[in-house]
């Protein structure tokens, strides 16, 4: 008999070019709209391929890590293929980090989690790789989880 992880974790890999939430618009009517609508549809279609939700992460607090990957442009190497001296080693450029992370959690309400509101911490990371991608990283986060993270920072702050 294995031992069971008391948190499940659900780990989503897309082949998907990073998006970044866009502003809502208004109409000349005074309505509202989404206008990234479709292609949150279109992301949440591949997660759902990817893999299906656990219903066990509805209703409580999630720990998320977003893994945002983008191909480098082919400014970034030589001739040969081999990437330049100049080229940039990290991504530090637009879109940003917060507008590519909303896109991701208001993508995957209500399928993945109940509510984004869910989620009390998270971390985003933005590179360069070989090809585009979004990779999430869901996992039921404790009290256990809580307290040993305040108390690495309070020992890195004292």
């Amino acid at each position: 008999m294995g031992i069971r992880d008391p948190k499940p974790m659900l780990s989503i890999h897309v082949p998907f070019r990073p998006v970044p939430q866009k502003r809502h618009r208004h109409t000349r009517a005074g309505r509202t709209y989404d206008p990234c609508t479709a292609e949150k549809a279109a992301f949440l279609k591949l997660c759902l391929q990817d893999r299906r939700p656990i219903p066990a992460m509805h209703g409580v607090a999630l720990h998320c890590t977003l893994r945002f990957t983008f191909a480098r442009p082919a400014s970034h190497c030589t001739p040969k293929g081999f990437l330049k001296r100049t080229a940039p080693r990290m991504h530090v450029y637009k879109p940003d980090a917060d507008n590519l992370a909303k896109f991701v959690l208001d993508a995957l309400n209500g399928q993945y989690y109940k509510d984004d509101s869910q989620i009390s911490v998270l971390i985003i990371e933005k590179r360069y790789g070989d090809e585009d991608s979004v990779h999430v990283q869901l996992r039921q986060h404790t009290v256990t989880d809580a307290l040993s993270s305040s108390e690495s920072h309070l020992a890195t702050t004292a």
